[in-house]
């Protein structure tokens, strides 16, 4: 098994390989070397025999803030600013292609979610195979009332369409309490009890036979193949790339020069915080 990352630590239990996301003083963000880890740590765990179920989870206030930006985790071409729209359009689908490598993970994945799941930790969430989440996680795409699109947009497939917008529409978010009511994860658990409601049910996937599990998989993700899946991830980058251009877009990146990130964000979500919000 391979453990030397820096931004999350791998463990095995019995035949779980548990994968924690490890910068909870900064949320865990998805920086371009945290994600490298995670599909390097998802290589491996598909290269284990032993291995028939993974967990990815986090330490802290939040399973993932959303994409980041740290100096120390980034390589030349890493969040590189895209004036030309094909250039962003590269970046959004190489984005797409590295949460495909954990969507067709040979091995189910579990994601375990507290505290907040915004944006990017979103893409990382939906890519894999079931979520269990805290009763008061906070689960949703923010970015969409002021950036563009989510890039991978795999919310259709586990909400189906009148879910997908209303939640694409509005930039809400969920608790995990509301997103088990939707369909969006399959069980809550208060947080403090979540690590071993997860590992209870990693456990009892891994009852059964690998070759079972790597079989009943392919078949599900097929399927999911079949409705269009990667197409549609290509043509939400194309539309993301759009929406980066849009003058709203354009207006928020301006406030957030003028007003530092939290409080461009701060200032943006007031106004929908003002408002009742109808959900389950």
């Amino acid at each position: 098994m391979t453990a030397e990352f820096g931004t999350l630590t791998v463990e095995d239990v019995g035949h779980v390989r548990r994968i924690t996301l490890n910068r909870p003083e900064q949320h865990n963000p998805l920086t371009p070397r945290c994600i490298r880890e995670i599909l390097r740590a998802t290589d491996d765990a598909e290269r284990d025999s032993n291995v028939r179920v993974m967990i990815i989870r986090s330490t802290g206030r939040s399973f993932s803030s959303g994409y980041g930006f740290i100096a120390e985790d980034t390589e030349p071409g890493d969040f590189s600013p895209h004036h030309a729209i094909e250039g962003d359009v590269t970046a959004m689908l190489d984005v797409a292609k590295g949460w495909s490598r954990l969507w067709d993970c040979a091995v189910p994945v579990i994601a375990q979610v507290q505290g907040n799941c915004l944006g990017g930790g979103t893409d990382l969430a939906l890519h894999c195979d079931l979520i269990v989440a805290a009763d008061d996680a906070r689960i949703g795409f923010p970015p969409v009332r002021s950036m563009g699109v989510p890039p991978t947009n795999m919310w259709l497939y586990n909400l189906g369409p009148q879910w997908t917008k209303r939640l694409l529409f509005t930039g809400d978010t969920l608790t995990g309490a509301e997103a088990q009511a939707i369909g969006l994860v399959v069980a809550t658990a208060p947080a403090e009890d979540l690590d071993e409601i997860v590992l209870n049910l990693a456990r009892r996937v891994a009852l059964i036979g690998r070759d079972l599990l790597v079989a009943n998989k392919r078949v599900v993700n097929m399927g999911i193949e079949l409705m269009g899946r990667t197409q549609l991830q290509k043509f939400a980058a194309l539309n993301d790339a759009i929406g980066h251009r849009a003058p709203e877009a354009l207006a928020f990146s301006d406030r957030i020069g003028e007003l530092g990130l939290r409080a461009a964000v701060r200032e943006r979500d007031g106004e929908f915080d003002a408002l009742d919000r109808p959900l389950p």
